[in-house]
């Protein structure tokens, strides 16, 4: 299940991703997308769409469309096995296995720890999580951190296959243009504007600075707008940054490929999709010093303190001062992801697993939806 698949983060970017390939393959993939955050086709890039519903709550939203989207596939006669996407739905892993069907919970976070939930969202989160790992027996993560987390907490064995990419040449600038904006005369931020992100660690950071350089802090996300009129109040009056909101398509292709540092200050991550890709692009990337950036990141780019607002300015001057090495980061950040991080590797890997999983089930895998 996820927000929708042509729109919204690094969830609905994986099941693109995996999904598309997959379908690409032979095999019958279906998307449950939940129906309020625009228009659904019934097929995109292969994959069967189903939408389903949700309550409107911020806190009810994923648990509702979960539910919804697992009670449904778990009922349907084609379904050989589910990719429940995180503890959503993975809470809701009882139903299929009723059904016999086999389930795969994939986790992209220690969701409770986000700073973005009161006490009692963060405990309702935990509760997840608990439930989640009862009621499965499969389980994945993007990053070697999480897998570890799984392992001290619960006893359980999480299967590592990371986050995917492809090295990408960025299409000529046009729609930059009309922002304003100069290729490599720019700083960007690209992700939900939520606090765990750490977009008030660049701001901060960048006023003070000394440069022609602009920042571009893109990205929006529904139920955080007291958070985005704290950022812009940080900001003041500062002409040098810019605030496109929510971004896709060519625009945001142009806006990471054209970037001269892509910033990820997150206070927490899975496996960043938006670092990922703006690393296929060859592009600087400066990440704040957590394990699971660091993960992503290797030696092909720059860290700062996390949370430290001092120390990200710093980095960021010398890599605006410095092109030459902000070039070299680029370079070694595209090299990283062609080597480890390829989407047709890691579908291979899933393909695999899926079908081992069907054999050890005693299921034959259907071709066709």
């Amino acid at each position: 299940m996820v927000k929708h698949v042509a729109r919204g983060g690094g969830i609905e970017r994986y099941t693109e991703e995996l999904g598309s390939r997959l379908a690409r393959r032979g095999h019958a993939v279906r998307v449950y997308s939940t129906r309020h955050y625009g228009a659904l086709v019934p097929e995109y890039k292969g994959m069967r769409i189903v939408g389903v519903p949700s309550l409107p709550l911020t806190a009810c939203e994923k648990l509702s469309a979960g539910l919804a989207s697992v009670l449904h596939a778990s009922l349907s006669p084609w379904a050989d096995i589910l990719h429940l996407q995180s503890i959503g739905p993975g809470a809701m892993g009882w139903l299929p296995r009723l059904r016999r069907i086999p389930a795969v919970v994939q986790f992209h976070g220690i969701e409770w720890r986000r700073a973005r939930w009161s006490r009692f969202g963060s405990a309702v989160l935990k509760g997840l999580e608990r439930s989640t790992v009862r009621c499965n027996r499969l389980f994945t993560a993007a990053s070697q951190t999480q897998c570890a987390y799984f392992r001290d907490a619960y006893g359980i064995e999480v299967r590592w296959i990371p986050g995917g990419a492809e090295v990408k040449t960025a299409p000529e600038p046009r729609e930059i243009l009309a922002l304003g904006l100069e290729p490599r005369r720019y700083v960007l931020f690209a992700s939900r504007l939520v606090p765990d992100k750490g977009a008030h660690y660049l701001v901060e950071a960048f006023r003070r600075l000394d440069t022609a350089d602009r920042l571009v802090i893109a990205g929006d996300v529904r139920g955080a707008e007291a958070y985005r009129e704290e950022l812009r109040r940080r900001a003041g009056n500062d002409p040098r940054i810019v605030w496109p909101g929510f971004v896709q398509g060519r625009l945001l292709e142009e806006l990471v490929g054209h970037a001269r540092v892509f910033v990820l200050p997150s206070d927490l991550e899975g496996m960043s999709q938006a670092l990922l890709e703006a690393m296929g692009y060859g592009t600087c990337c400066l990440v704040s010093d957590i394990p699971e950036n660091m993960e992503a990141l290797g030696d092909a780019g720059a860290a700062f303190r996390r949370g430290d607002a001092g120390d990200l300015a710093d980095r960021l001057r010398a890599l605006l001062t410095d092109p030459s090495a902000a070039e070299e980061y680029g370079a070694r950040a595209a090299a990283r992801v062609r080597e480890q991080f390829s989407w047709d590797q890691i579908t291979d890997q899933f393909e695999r697993w899926y079908e081992d999983i069907l054999r050890a089930a005693g299921r034959r895998k259907r071709r066709r939806a």
